[in-house]
């Protein structure tokens, strides 16, 4: 019975291997299919996907403004540049142009009698020589219309400066050679100009209109048509010496205006090597001279004549 029972035992667990061994075959089948048909798996590294933030127009003007690295700031410094250019150019010009607006404004017209100064005779002044005494004479003549008592006289009238040219400014002609002037009877303000040729109407309305002295639009008058007439006002003897010396303070400066002209003539004569630098300076104490004599002529009329005002009082 024990034999038996052996056998059966071995059948037993025969029979349990082997039914284990056949449920497990379909596992270890399938596990191997697995394996025959696997694909090789390849390994994949992880990349960062590309991806760009819109910048914000707001943000990159502060940035520009505040870093100045942007490229708007790198723009914008030759926009800044060029009006500084501008400004620069606006000053370099106004300073070039200075000499010439100074000849510009000088409105005087050339005097053909006048010496035409040259670099070949540096130390001959005979051109300033004679600008200082024309301007010499015209002041001497206004300053002679203060020592009857009043600038509206027979005399002061009459040495007023006609132009019969308006474009020929250099030949002129005092008034009483081409008028009569008296003083209206019976009126102490009222004078009379009576012309000569009826061509000499124009040039004497206009001359006594822009004088400083009269300032005033003469009236025709309707009896003659060639007398004019003109109202003045007396003055105080402390308006006439006012006068007087605004006066001769412009021949001083008329004065110092011609010396000037010719010293920058004398600089430009050595800029351009016609003459040496001793000459400039020997040159400037020449003119210097002259003009300190001129200046001495003024300050004893000035004298004469507000002496003479004051004297009325």
């Amino acid at each position: 019975m024990k034999s038996f029972r052996a056998a059966n035992a071995l059948l037993r667990t025969n029979s349990a291997a082997s039914n284990a061994i056949s449920r497990a075959a379909p596992l270890v089948s399938a596990s191997n299919t697995q394996c025959l048909f696997k694909t090789p798996q390849t390994q994949l590294t992880a990349v960062r996907p590309f991806s760009t933030t819109p910048i914000r127009p707001a943000k990159k003007d502060k940035k520009g403004k505040r870093g100045g690295g942007s490229e708007e700031a790198v723009e914008e410094a030759p926009a800044r540049g060029g009006k500084k250019d501008k400004k620069a150019g606006k000053g370099s010009s106004s300073k070039d142009s200075s000499p010439a607006s100074e000849d510009s404004n000088n409105n005087e017209p050339k005097d053909p009698n006048r010496p035409v100064p040259s670099p070949e005779t540096p130390y001959d002044l005979s051109d300033l020589t004679y600008a200082f005494d024309r301007a010499e004479k015209h002041y001497t003549d206004l300053l002679k219309t203060f020592r009857s008592g009043s600038r509206f006289s027979a005399e002061s009238i009459g040495n007023l400066p006609i132009f019969p040219d308006k474009k020929d400014t250099s030949v002129s002609y005092p008034l009483r050679d081409l008028a009569t002037v008296a003083q209206v009877s019976g009126s102490g303000r009222k004078w009379s100009i009576l012309c000569f040729d009826e061509s000499s109407i124009k040039p004497i309305m206009s001359a006594v209109q822009k004088s400083p002295d009269f300032n005033q639009q003469p009236q025709r008058s309707e009896e003659n048509p060639l007398e004019l007439t003109i109202t003045v006002e007396p003055e105080r003897a402390e308006d006439l010496q006012k006068r007087v010396k605004e006066l001769c303070q412009q021949w001083k400066d008329k004065l110092r205006a011609e010396s000037h002209k010719r010293e920058t003539l004398h600089k430009k004569w050595k800029t351009a090597g016609s003459i040496l630098a001793d000459d400039v300076v020997s040159l400037k104490t020449k003119v210097q001279k002259l003009q300190d004599d001129r200046m001495k002529v003024v300050a004893q009329r000035e004298k004469e004549v507000c002496q003479a005002v004051m004297a009325r009082k």
